[in-house]
């Protein structure tokens, strides 16, 4: 983000206005000491955060537009085109040539591999693809053999609903596609998301986390067949955050948000709905905006035609930020956003012409 010099500025106003550090923003535009700025100078003004998207193939083309139309560039996007089945083969979707753009925007794009298939994680793929040394073998040749045939940046693992003995596996494949991306170039990014039960499950993440470069937390609580309420209540990211903190430090911790609502209805599992749309159904039933005293979380009610009660509770700018700003006071700087092209707009650009 660019910013122009007005009159009466200091580099520590400026700083101070961006949330930003002096020292960071002196060396992004070789300013020295005693760090002088005048009126009309332009400076560039570094972002406070690594910014990560998640873009899923099955949207690529809405995904590809947030990310293209966000006014700074995202550090990286993870792209999931990877899915293994039930007997440990590989299905690989198709990769959009947008993400050559991406790329070109200096976004770094990560390969995203994943056991979900037909909408839901499967075990069963997981145990075919991890617990035998070939079948794993054969997932990092599969890996490493997409990255660099799409030339892509990197490769995030994201296996859900898996055992201990799956995840003892998990560090094996890691360091196997480590060691294969090391013989090629030293700028290949490993990724790795832990699921968002990890401390009730009792996951050790410091052994995994030595071979990996980001250690992706999924710091969104609710989804199908939750108890109702906020998608992520603060009082539960602030808890796993700082214990994840504690395991592996924030140089690699990237805690991804997710920025969607949860529609409930008496006696049936929630239906996700966008933000936008959590929006529009309030306008269009009448639903009272309230927001929880707990984290500034918006919900509403409603009475569909059916005269069933729903209770919607979703995320928008002011819910975020304050998930962002309790994360920045922890000294975690690496954020990712689930996912790109149901982000609002106009919370996306605010978000990133923040510092973020």
């Amino acid at each position: 983000m660019h910013y122009s010099v007005q009159s009466g500025d200091t580099l520590w106003l400026i700083a101070q206005r961006f949330r930003s550090d002096l020292r960071a923003i002196a060396q992004a535009n070789s300013i020295e000491e005693p760090y002088h700025v005048h009126p009309g100078q332009v400076l560039h003004i570094p972002r406070r955060h690594r910014l990560i998207g998640f873009i899923p193939d099955y949207a690529a083309a809405e995904g590809i537009a947030d990310a293209l139309a966000s006014p700074e560039p995202f550090n990286e996007v993870i792209y999931t085109f990877l899915r293994v089945q039930s007997d440990g083969t590989v299905r690989a979707g198709a990769v959009d040539r947008a993400l050559q753009v991406l790329r070109a925007r200096r976004t770094r794009v990560l390969a995203g591999v994943t056991n979900l298939s037909e909408a839901a994680y499967s075990a069963e793929a997981a145990s075919a693809a991890l617990m035998a040394d070939d079948s794993r073998s054969h997932l990092a040749t599969a890996v490493v053999e997409a990255v660099t045939t799409c030339c892509l940046d990197g490769a995030c693992l994201d296996f859900q609903k898996i055992g201990p003995d799956h995840w003892d596996a998990m560090h094996n494949l890691v360091c196997e596609v480590r060691s294969r991306f090391a013989r090629l170039s030293p700028y290949y990014t490993i990724a790795l998301v832990f699921p968002s039960d990890w401390l009730d499950t009792g996951l050790d993440l410091t052994q995994i986390s030595e071979c990996v470069d980001l250690m992706i937390m999924e710091g969104y609580e609710k989804g199908a067949g939750a108890v109702e309420g906020p998608p992520t209540s603060i009082s539960w990211l602030e808890e796993n955050a700082r214990a994840a903190v504690d395991r592996i430090g924030t140089s690699k911790l990237t805690v991804a948000l997710g920025v969607y609502g949860l529609d409930w209805t008496e006696g049936a599992d929630p239906a996700y709905v966008t933000a936008e749309a959590a929006e529009r159904i309030s306008r269009e039933t009448g639903g009272l905006v309230e927001r929880s005293l707990d984290d500034g979380t918006p919900g509403f009610s409603y009475y569909d035609a059916s005269s069933r009660m729903h209770r919607v509770w979703y995320e928008d700018f002011m819910s975020v930020a304050m998930k962002i700003d309790l994360l920045d006071r922890m000294g975690i700087r690496k954020i990712a956003l689930w996912r790109l092209g149901t982000i609002p707009h106009n919370l996306l650009s605010s978000a990133l012409s923040m510092g973020m």
